[in-house]
């Protein structure tokens, strides 16, 4: 009788933002530490999605993904809405919780080895958001902000480094208001019991750069209104933090932010970016917009066209608006028609990425 082939590869496709990318290198080397092979997906037997809710077309993208591999075992993790979650599992789709993975496969706890030989590593420092941008999924799928330990950051930190990495990501929806607990005094922490003053971003940024070796500090993202002076300062002053900030402007026109629930206007985003450049000099900066917004019109595009100028960003992510259901933009519906978010599209890219 023929032995029956063991199933044991694997490969796995993250799709969106840097946290599924850090997701999908834990999943990877879990994976690899219960004896599962990692693959090309012709060869896989079992393939893990990292999903991103954030806009419908990333979505769509993953289901289309699964779609085609029919003869596949899946598992699907990440950003998922219940909406969502009802499609995947109309395709014969295992559902699982990232922080539970052990559950798939073993009763034991399983220990992960996230020393990577690429020269970057991402640490994420805090998970969830607190903004609940009227575009956005991310408050619905990941909760609310939860910020990791001091030292458990710090620590992370230095065994990244004790890998022989030289760029290190430091992670969250918004790492401007990281707010991580003081570390443990006697079995308890410091803050919870003798009022002692949590750590902020700024005081995280000094700690690591203290840490002997040679290695950058990059992070992101960051929310305009949290980018504090201290913040400011400690990218101007400390030695190991990279001159690069990403700040997502999202949209120039103050209706359409205010929609948008971003709670600056752009004379005071102007007025930040102004600061920063007096302060860090030779600084880079990159950001996120979003055309073809529910209500945006050709003025209010024109006024994020008028930002990008004056800006003169090094880099922009920029984001075709696709309506989410379960945000509160969906209400809004989408009226303005793809080829015109295509066009903006393109004006915008040219501006910014030209180089």
């Amino acid at each position: 009788m023929r032995n029956q082939k063991k199933l044991n590869n694997f490969f796995v496709k993250s799709f969106g933002c840097q946290y599924n990318e850090f997701d999908a290198t834990t999943l990877t080397n879990s994976l690899k530490q219960i004896g599962l092979v990692e693959t090309t997906l012709d060869e896989a037997d079992f393939v893990f999605v990292l999903n991103c809710s954030v806009r419908k077309t990333g979505v769509d993208r993953a289901m289309g993904f699964v779609r085609n591999l029919e003869s596949k075992k899946i598992y699907l993790s990440g950003c998922v809405l219940k909406p969502d979650k009802k499609r995947f599992l109309k395709k014969n789709v295992e559902l699982f919780e990232l922080d539970n993975i052990d559950k798939l496969f073993t009763s034991e706890l399983l220990t992960f080895n996230l020393q990577l030989p690429t020269i970057s590593k991402f640490i994420p420092i805090m998970k969830g958001c607190n903004n609940f941008c009227s575009y956005c999924v991310v408050p619905y799928t990941r909760g609310r902000e939860v910020s990791r330990p001091f030292e458990d950051a710090v620590n992370d930190v230095k065994k990244a480094i004790a890998a022989d990495h030289k760029e290190i990501w430091l992670l969250g929806q918004n790492v401007n208001s990281y707010d991580g607990p003081p570390p443990l005094q006697g079995g308890v922490r410091g803050g919870e019991n003798n009022n002692n003053k949590r750590f902020r971003f700024a005081q995280l940024l000094t700690e690591i750069n203290n840490i002997s070796g040679n290695f950058l500090i990059y992070f992101t993202s960051n929310h305009p209104k949290d980018m504090s002076d201290e913040i400011i300062e400690a990218v101007a002053t400390l030695p190991k933090i990279a001159k690069f900030i990403h700040l997502p402007v999202q949209s120039g026109s103050n209706k359409v932010l205010r929609s948008m629930n971003r709670p600056y206007t752009r004379d005071e985003y102007l007025k930040l970016v102004k600061k920063i450049k007096a302060r860090i000099p030779n600084v880079k900066i990159t950001t996120d917009v979003i055309v073809g917004y529910p209500n945006e019109t050709e003025a209010d595009f024109q006024k994020t066209v008028d930002i990008f100028k004056k800006v003169g960003y090094f880099q922009a992510y920029v984001n075709k608006y696709s309506p989410r259901e379960g945000t509160a933009a969906h209400k809004l519906g989408d009226p303005v028609l793809w080829s015109e978010k295509e066009r903006r599209w393109r004006i915008l890219n040219e501006i910014a990425n030209k180089n």
